[in-house]
């Protein structure tokens, strides 16, 4: 089966689920898989998903009973004022009792972990995310399912548009996933180690000049340096002052010669120059918002700031905001090309919308898809102009 009948076959068995199965399917996956347990909860990881998770399930009125993590060091500590045990002790007391939802980005194994162990109900997160719509959709990168039925126009439209089998592949395999949001049947995931940078993809240049927008803390400027290619400047935007702190403690770290040729502005990309309103989380969950509440922070146009290095490579992980950042440098796209490695896991409808946006904007790059986690986390469409093809 080629990837065009690929897409059929989906597209095919979407249609025959008439719009109330669709809508029972999804409302109520969570208390199915989860069934009779669905009210008692541990969140397997304490780190900064399961935290979100925690937040977002309080403000609904729901309390785990715990944590459970494998990471020794937070056993017996409470993380946000909730216990953490070990997997032995939390299997022991609630294995039988409780429905152990996986707050881990890579969770397969953690899953399979619990089950051998003897839990009852071990979930992914992402059912949880369907049962409370307005806390966790759709900036958690999970939408309803309709809004794929909606949109099938412009889902075959990117699929037209990607340049590479495996690209169109990737999307047949994330439309399925976020449709019937079945976690087991999804290929493994690509080496993480490459995300952003693809050596596959993208040819490297001698005197690169990286835009990282979302640049937290520098974890991926601490990744592009590890390639030890040469490059002519790095600029980070990051508007949260805290993971901005983290950030300059990180290029504190580096020689002499490198702190030189790293510019930090703490502006928010955007399609215009003024403030935004700002969720400044301190992590990587930091946002720009559409509420009034929040801090507020600066916000440029890329095309409007001043370039004293010519932008060679552009990467944008910001939470959601991507459409408008691109929208705001139509300029650089069109008179200096740079590449482009853009999230696009953050809103579902960002998995086609984003690079048609991109296609619209700049017609003659090459357009693919690549994720290097599992489910839909960390999905990244790179653009790359001609002279840069791998």
């Amino acid at each position: 089966m080629n990837t065009k009948q690929r897409l059929d076959s989906v597209f095919k068995g979407i249609a025959a689920e008439s719009c109330e199965q669709r809508k029972d399917r999804w409302q109520g996956m969570f208390d199915r898989l989860a069934a009779p347990l669905s009210n008692h909860i541990v969140l397997f990881g304490s780190g900064q998903f399961g935290q979100i998770v925690l937040d977002r399930l309080r403000r609904v009125g729901v309390e785990p009973v715990c944590f459970s993590d494998n990471n020794k060091n937070v056993w017996g500590k409470r993380v946000k004022d909730l216990e953490v045990l070990s997997p032995e002790d939390a299997v022991e007391r609630f294995g039988k009792a409780a429905a152990f939802v996986v707050t881990i980005f890579n969770g397969s194994a953690a899953r399979s972990q619990l089950r051998q162990m003897g839990c009852e109900r071990v979930l992914p997160a992402t059912p949880l995310f369907w049962k409370y719509p307005s806390e966790f959709m759709p900036d958690m990168g999970i939408g309803e399912p309709e809004r794929i039925v909606e949109e099938e126009d412009q889902i075959r439209r990117c699929f037209a548009a990607l340049s590479d089998e495996k690209s169109k592949q990737e999307l047949c395999n994330q439309i399925s996933w976020r449709y019937w949001m079945d976690p087991e049947h999804l290929p493994l995931p690509e080496n993480a180690g490459e995300i952003y940078f693809p050596t596959d993809i993208v040819n490297s240049i001698e005197q690169e000049v990286l835009v990282d927008c979302g640049a937290f803390d520098g974890d991926s400027i601490r990744s592009f340096l590890r390639r030890g290619q040469s490059f002519s400047h790095l600029y980070a935007l990051e508007p949260d002052a805290h993971n901005r702190a983290l950030l300059a403690r990180s290029i504190a770290t580096l020689p002499e010669e490198l702190q030189r040729k790293i510019t930090v502005w703490p502006y928010a990309a955007a399609n215009l120059d003024g403030h935004v309103t700002f969720d400044a989380a301190g992590n990587v969950a930091s946002r720009v918002s559409s509420s009034d509440a929040g801090a507020t922070v600066e916000a440029h146009k890329l095309d409007s700031l001043d370039w004293r290095f010519i932008p060679t490579y552009l990467k944008m992980d910001i939470e959601g905001a991507e459409p408008d950042a691109l929208c705001g440098a139509a300029k650089l796209l069109d008179e200096v090309a740079p590449v482009l490695a853009i999230c696009l896991y953050h809103r579902l409808e960002h998995l086609w919308q984003i690079p048609n946006l991109i296609h619209s904007l700049a017609p003659d790059y090459s357009l693919f898809l690549r994720r290097y986690a599992e489910d839909g986390w960390e999905e990244v469409c790179y653009a790359v102009p001609h002279s840069r093809l791998s």
